[in-house]
């Protein structure tokens, strides 16, 4: 299973870089838009829609959302920054589902508001992502932006596989551990450490605000993982689909991405110069 793993999150990456360095902007989102159709198919399941009628229609309506953004960015920016900033709130309430579940549960099994919420937080991710692939340093921080989140997954793992002891989150996903957790800070601050060097002139002076924005998406990137684990273990399901080998679903692989991504966008532009 764990080559299987690899060997999946390895191909993924290669097709994600390449999409990132090779593809125009409006393609680079057309392609985007795919993987959010994709997440909005396994949201909507998730939620109670179990026709497929009804999750195509929410699939498609998820993704029409987010091309409404794309076209108003161009005329409206103020509406991206405040589709932005809710995406990223949505987050810090998730916080709170997670840190009061098995009470929370009613919360994710009420079929409306998750319909809503996959409606705020997927076209908010896809957004987040295309605004910063706009960016002067666009493929470059795209790239750093997914490899953080990466870095925060794969040290959890491999420091929780190794020396996992104390359950992080027992009701909510009993294989993580604080361990691991731990591993995964150390991880995602040292590619933040990578991110101050490579982006800043001045790394003394930028590392403290890159570390600090660093932080944030690894408490951002944890709460999407959990939340994700809440909102199956809710429904009584162990993955989002299987669609990815070794991963499960779409949204298994990317529940921290759509987390860190508005988080970063909202962030990057205030802290970090070279945003």
């Amino acid at each position: 299973m764990l080559k299987l793993r690899v060997a999946s999150a390895l191909a993924m990456a290669v097709v994600m870089i390449a999409a990132i360095v090779n593809l125009p902007t409006p393609w680079l989102a057309a392609f985007l838009l795919v993987l959010c159709l994709l997440a909005a198919r396994e949201w909507a399941q998730l939620a109670g829609i179990v026709t497929r009628a009804g999750w195509l229609v929410y699939a498609i309506t998820v993704s029409g959302a987010a091309t409404v953004l794309w076209v108003v960015s161009a005329g409206w920016p103020s509406v991206v920054v405040v589709s932005l900033v809710v995406a990223a709130a949505f987050w810090v309430l998730a916080l709170g589902v997670v840190l009061t579940y098995p009470r929370s549960r009613t919360v994710l099994l009420w079929k409306p508001g998750m319909i809503v919420a996959g409606a705020v937080a997927l076209p908010g991710a896809w957004l987040a992502l295309v605004q910063v692939a706009k960016t002067p340093h666009g493929p470059g921080l795209l790239i750093w932006l997914l490899a953080a989140a990466a870095a925060a997954d794969i040290g959890a793992y491999f420091v929780g596989r190794q020396f996992g002891r104390r359950k992080l989150a027992p009701q909510v996903s009993p294989g993580k551990t604080w361990e691991g957790a731990i591993g995964g800070a150390i991880a995602i601050l040292a590619w933040g450490v990578v991110g101050a060097a490579y982006f800043s002139g001045d790394l003394a002076s930028s590392l403290p605000r890159w570390l600090g924005v660093t932080a944030i998406l690894c408490l951002a990137s944890v709460t999407g993982d959990l939340f994700e684990s809440a909102f199956k273990r809710a429904c009584g399901v162990k993955d989002s689909g299987g669609l990815l080998p070794g991963h499960g679903g779409i949204l298994d692989r990317v529940d921290s991405i759509i987390a860190t991504a508005p988080v970063f966008a909202v962030l990057a532009p205030v802290f970090l110069a070279t945003y």
